[in-house]
C-alpha cells in the first residue's frame, strides 16, 4: 500500500509543474504491478544491494517515465517505487539550453556481512594443569593466559578462578599467545538504509555563449546498524564484536564555470562538504589488566611486578570507554582541468586539485589529552594525460600525477597505570603521566608515471601494452620509501560477429611495502636464534625481572599483508549466435607474495564465471550468473614466533 501510495506522490508532483509543460505533447509510460524476492541462506549473498526488496516477500511497484515538449521547455520525468526502501526519482529541465537541472533522489538498503568472529579460537593453546584436567573455555578463561593453580590428585580436578585482579586460585602466564573471539550479538543483521539527493544546474547565457556556470547540491544519508570490532588485551587478546549505531550526513555545495575557447576548454569547481554522525558514541567494557608473572591490586591500586616500558592506559576500573567513534569533518576543495585539442588525433589534458580537511577529533580525560582537537589535512594534485596517433593502427597515451599530502603531527599525553618502582627500570620510567609524539603516516608524496600503447593487428584485433611506475615517500621516518612496477599486457579479438575473446596480465612488482617493522619474534642478541632465553637469570618465558622492558624490544621480525609480487591474468570469451542470445565464459587467477625477513606472506585467489542472457522477446529477458571464487592465503608464522 506504501509503495502505491508514493507513486501517486510523485504522479502529484508531476502533475504540479506548471501547466504549460503538459500543454504540448506528452509521451511515456505508467506501468504497477507486483514484484516480489525469494532468498535462501543469507541475502548479502544474492541481495547485498537490494533493487526490488531488502528480504522475502512480494508487493505493489510502480513505474513512471513522462517526457514533455512544448517550444524550447523540455521536461523529462522518471520514478521507479518497489517498496518504502527502495525508490528512484529523476527529474529532468531544458529550457532553451540557457537553463538545464537534473535532480535526482534514490534510496536502497545495503546488506552488511556478520563476522562471528568463531575463527579465533584455533589460536588458543592447550589448557595448563595436570593430565586429565579440564578447563571451560569463555571470555574469562582464556588457557593460554589463566593458569589454574590448584589441583586435587585424588579426583583429578583443577580450581579455575576467574581472571578478576588479585584472584588467588588463577597464575598469570604470559609468552602463550592467544586470541579469543566473541561475538555478543550472534543474532544480529547488519544493513545501511542508504538515501541520496543531488542536484546539478547549468546556466548559459547567450551573451557569454562560451561558458556554462554549474552550482549543486548534494545530501547522502546512511541510516542503521553495522558491526563494531575491538579489543582488549593483558592478558589474552579478546575480540569482541558488537552493533554500532549509524546516522551519518554529508551535505555538498559546489559551484563552478566551464569555458570553451576553441581548441581549449577549460573547467573550474569548487566544493564545500560537510560531514557529521549523529548516531551515540559506542562503548565498551575492557578486560582486567594483568602484568608479567605478577597481579594487579584492587582497583586504584598498581601493577606489582615486571610492568612494560609501554604500559596500560586504561582497563576494566575505568568503566564504559568510547571506542570504534566517526568524527565530524569539513572539506573545501578546488579543482581546475584543462583541455587542448592539438589535432583529431592529439590532445593534452591537465588538472590541479587543492583540497583541505578539517577532522574534529576528543580526548579522554584521565586516560589521554590531545594537543589539538582539531587536525587538517591538505592534499595538492597535478596530473597530465597526453594521447597521441603515431600511425594510424597505432596509438599512444602518456600519463602522470604528483600528489602531496600534508597532515598535522599529533601529540599525546598518557595518563598511565600506576606501577611499582624496580632498579631494572633504570629510574626512566615516569610515574603516571608521559608524552609522545607521532608523526602523520598519511602525510606523503605519491609519484606516478605511466604509458600505454595500443596496436591494431586487424580491423577487429588489438594488442595494448602498458607500464606504470608509482613511488610513494612517507614523511613518517620508521616507514621506507615504496617504489612500483607495473607492466600489462591485453589481447582483444573479434574472430566472427558471434565470437570475441579478451586475454590480459598483469605484473607488479613492489619494493618495500607498508609493514609493521620489528613487529614480532624475540631474538636472543647472544645467539641471534629466536625464543632461546632473554640474558635473564630465569629464561622461562613469561618470568625474569627484565621480561617486560627487554623482551618486546627485542623483536625484529617483520610483518605484512601486502605484496612484493604479483601476478594476475584474465580470459574471457563471448559467444553470441543471435542477436537475443549470448553467453560468456571467463576466468581469473591472481598470484600475491611478499618475502619477509623472516617469514613469507603468500594469497592465490581462483575465480571463474559463466554467464548467460537470452531475451525472447524485446520486453522479455533473461539472466544466469554463476560465480565461483576461492582464495587460500598462507603466513608461515606461528604462535611461537608471535609471542608477544
Amino acid at each position: 500500500m506504501r509503495s502505491m501510495q508514493r507513486l501517486l506522490a510523485g504522479l502529484l508532483i508531476a502533475t504540479a509543474l506548471p501547466a504549460a509543460v503538459w500543454a504540448a505533447e506528452v509521451t511515456g509510460s505508467i506501468e504497477a504491478g507486483a514484484a516480489g524476492v525469494a532468498i535462501k541462506d543469507s541475502p548479502l549473498r544474492v541481495n547485498e544491494y537490494s533493487t526490488i526488496r531488502p528480504d522475502d516477500g512480494g508487493g505493489a511497484y510502480g513505474k513512471v517515465d513522462l517526457k514533455s515538449h512544448s517550444g524550447g521547455l523540455a521536461v523529462d520525468v522518471e520514478a521507479d517505487v518497489f517498496g518504502s526502501r527502495d525508490q528512484k526519482y529523476d527529474l529532468g529541465i531544458d529550457a532553451n539550453r540557457i537553463f538545464r537541472l537534473r535532480s535526482d533522489y534514490q534510496k536502497y538498503q545495503h546488506w552488511l556481512g556478520h563476522d562471528q568472529l568463531n575463527y579465533l579460537d584455533a589460536a588458543i593453546p592447550p589448557a595448563q594443569g595436570a593430565p586429565g584436567s579440564t578447563v571451560t573455555l569463555g571470555p574469562n578463561v582464556v588457557p593460554g593466559f589463566i593458569v589454574p593453580s590448584t589441583y586435587n590428585p585424588a579426583t583429578g580436578q583443577v580450581t579455575v578462578g576467574g581472571p578478576a585482579p588479585g584472584n588467588p586460585a588463577t597464575d598469570q602466564q604470559i609468552g602463550r599467545a592467544s586470541v579469543y573471539g566473541e561475538d555478543l550479538t550472534p543474532g544480529a543483521d547488519f544493513n545501511i538504509r542508504y538515501s541520496e539527493w543531488k542536484n546539478q544546474a547549468d546556466i548559459t547565457l547567450p551573451q557569454l555563449p562560451n561558458l556554462t556556470f554549474h552550482a549543486g547540491y548534494r545530501l547522502q544519508k546512511r541510516e542503521g546498524i553495522e558491526q563494531s570490532i575491538g579489543m582488549s588485551k593483558c592478558t589474552a587478546c579478546h575480540i569482541t564484536g558488537q552493533g554500532r549505531d549509524v546516522n551519518e550526513e554529508t551535505k555538498d555545495l559546489s559551484a563552478g564555470v566551464t569555458g570553451r575557447f576553441g581548441q581549449l576548454t577549460v573547467d573550474y569547481t569548487f566544493l564545500d562538504r560537510e560531514f557529521r554522525e549523529q548516531a551515540d558514541t559506542p562503548l565498551r567494557w575492557y578486560d582486567p589488566a594483568l602484568s608479567p608473572a605478577g597481579a594487579y591490586n584492587a582497583p586504584g591500586g598498581v601493577l606489582t611486578a615486571r610492568p612494560f616500558d609501554n604500559r596500560l592506559s586504561y582497563e576494566y576500573t575505568d568503566g564504559m570507554l568510547a571506542y570504534d567513534t566517526t568524527p565530524d569533518s569539513d572539506k573545501q576543495s578546488h579543482t581546475l582541468k584543462a583541455r587542448y585539442d592539438f589535432s583529431r588525433d592529439t590532445s593534452m589534458v591537465g588538472s590541479w586539485v587543492h583540497a583541505k580537511v578539517d577532522s574534529d577529533k576528543s580526548s579522554e580525560p584521565g586516560i589521554f589529552v590531545l594537543n589539538d582537537d582539531n587536525l587538517e589535512t591538505e592534499y595538492d594534485g597535478y596530473a597530465f594525460k597526453l594521447a597521441t596517433k603515431l600511425l594510424p593502427q597505432l596509438k599512444l597515451t602518456l600519463h602522470g600525477k604528483l600528489e602531496e599530502i600534508d597532515a598535522d603531527d599529533v601529540a599525546l599525553t598518557y595518563y598511565t597505570i600506576g606501577t611499582l618502582a624496580q632498579g631494572n627500570l633504570g629510574g626512566n620510567l615516569p610515574t603516571n603521566a608521559f608524552a609522545a609524539g607521532y608523526e602523520a603516516l598519511a602525510a606523503r608524496d605519491i609519484l606516478t608515471l605511466g604509458a600505454d600503447a595500443l596496436y591494431r593487428l586487424t580491423p577487429k584485433s588489438s594488442v595494448k601494452l602498458g607500464y606504470e611506475y608509482q613511488e610513494v615517500d612517507r614523511d613518517a621516518e620508521d616507514y621506507e620509501k615504496t617504489t612500483r612496477h607495473s607492466i600489462e599486457a591485453t589481447y582483444r579479438a573479434k574472430y566472427s560477429k558471434s565470437l570475441s575473446t579478451r586475454v590480459s596480465y598483469r605484473y607488479e612488482n613492489i619494493d618495500d611495502p607498508l609493514q609493521h617493522t620489528a613487529a614480532a619474534g624475540f631474538i636472543n642478541p647472544t645467539t641471534g636464534l629466536p625464543y632461546a632465553g632473554n640474558q635473564d637469570p630465569t629464561p622461562t618465558i613469561g618470568s625474569g625481572s627484565l621480561y617486560g622492558t627487554q623482551y618486546y624490544d627485542l623483536r625484529q621480525t617483520d610483518l605484512s599483508n601486502l605484496p612484493e609480487d604479483i601476478h594476475e591474468g584474465k580470459a574471457s570469451v563471448t559467444w553470441s549466435p543471435r542477436p537475443n542470445l549470448s553467453a560468456t565464459v571467463s576466468y581469473r587467477i591472481k598470484l600475491e607474495e611478499n618475502d619477509l625477513d623472516r617469514s613469507t606472506w603468500e594469497q592465490t585467489t581462483h575465480s571463474p564465471s559463466l554467464s548467460l542472457w537470452y531475451a525472447p522477446t524485446g520486453d522479455l529477458s533473461f539472466t544466469f550468473a554463476y560465480n565461483y571464487f576461492a582464495q587460500a592465503t598462507e603466513a608461515k608464522f606461528c604462535q611461537g614466533w608471535y609471542d608477544g
